[in-house]
């Protein structure tokens, strides 16, 4: 039997990890949503849908019959990303966008059988502070505005009103890492623009961002494997798993790889806010680009968003830990794990062989 799956958000981090890992198995037919076009091939039917435009979404959603499987891996980002987070804006928006496109979606195909959401440790208060260590998914909610809670209980309430028969799981993964252009989200497509222009300049890899600490990450790929499980296995309906690597990590233990990768010197820590001084050195990335002959993105294409890359590497932060049990997953069935050391140097090779950073 064909699975045929919806993939909304299919030019983003984690969708465009979804798009290559469906794209690549038998019995499933792809339809990605995604404002803008692919750079890269594949086999999906592609629709340009602006999810905020309910007439717009209505119009271009309405015919697509016979879809079984949706992986919701939109989201709506405010240019000042972390602050965007604590306004009800935000939490708006994103309500808005899922349910945009899944009245049209659902009343096309009555036979849909799953839906997969993305969250993340903003579900656990992760960008109000410090949480409990480990998070799990029974933990309590934390104060609102946020969109994770209201998608959720929309989603539920829709399914009672429709009286409909398909299931749900949330997935909530840790700092979400892949290979993507236009994302707000991506912290290695910063990494990989921090250590050309350094290079560029003749300069060492010096971190830029706040005291050590132990962190989390989870590799795109992995969340789309976990997304394949979670839409065949009955074990994994109607429930919440936080999906993570499986190990932890330190910048200061990356960067001298990163280094070596970029053929750099590594230099001592130096803490700066990327947002502050990335900007003005926008008008150096086309040299670059043409330099190494890389595909024409301006240097905001590949990282919109460099507050968020702040917020990643700590600066201006204590050096909270912020981590998530995975138990429950792994007694569910599924057992996948990355190295996230190998992952960040993985993905930022895939970038320099897509030519979107040079080598």
């Amino acid at each position: 039997m064909t699975n045929r799956i919806v993939i909304a958000g299919a030019l983003g981090t984690v969708g465009r990890a979804a798009l290559e890992h469906f794209d690549r198995l038998e019995g499933w037919e792809v339809i990605a949503l995604s404002r803008r076009p692919p750079d890269f091939d594949n086999n999906a039917t592609w629709l340009s849908v602006d999810l905020r435009d309910a007439a717009d979404a209505r119009d271009k959603l309405c015919a697509l019959k016979g879809v079984t499987h949706l992986a919701y891996a939109a989201v709506y980002e405010m240019p000042d990303v972390a602050k965007g987070w604590l306004t009800r804006e935000h939490a708006d928006v994103n309500l808005t966008m899922l349910q945009n496109l899944f009245n049209p979606l659902a009343d096309a195909s009555p036979n849909l059988r799953h839906i997969t959401l993305l969250q993340g440790t903003k579900a656990y208060g992760g960008h109000l502070g410090p949480f409990k260590i480990p998070a799990k998914e029974s933990d309590p909610r934390y104060m609102p505005p946020n969109f994770y809670y209201d998608q959720m209980d929309w989603l539920a309430d829709e399914r009672d009103r429709r009286g409909a028969s398909w299931t749900w799981t949330i997935l909530r993964p840790q700092i979400v890492c892949g290979v993507t252009i236009g994302s707000p989200l991506n912290v290695v497509a910063a990494i990989g623009a921090f250590a050309a222009i350094s290079r560029d300049y003749g300069m060492p890899l010096r971190f830029p961002g706040g005291d050590p600490r132990i962190g989390e990450a989870t590799d795109a790929r992995l969340i789309a494997r976990a997304m394949e499980w979670a839409g065949t296995d009955d074990r994994a309906a109607d429930e919440v798993f936080n999906i993570a690597n499986g190990d932890v990590y330190q910048w200061e233990a990356i960067w001298p790889r990163i280094a070596k990768l970029f053929d750099m010197e590594l230099g001592p820590r130096h803490p700066m806010s990327l947002a502050r001084t990335m900007p003005g050195n926008a008008d150096l990335w086309p040299k670059i680009t043409e330099k190494h002959d890389l595909i024409r993105y301006s240097l905001a294409d590949l990282v919109p968003s460099w507050s968020f890359v702040d917020f990643i590497f700590g600066h201006g932060q204590r050096p909270n830990p912020h981590n998530m049990s995975t138990i429950k997953a792994r007694k569910a069935g599924f057992h996948d794990c990355v190295d996230t050391e190998d992952m960040f140097i993985e993905l930022l090779q895939e970038m320099q062989d897509r030519r979107y950073i040079p080598r």
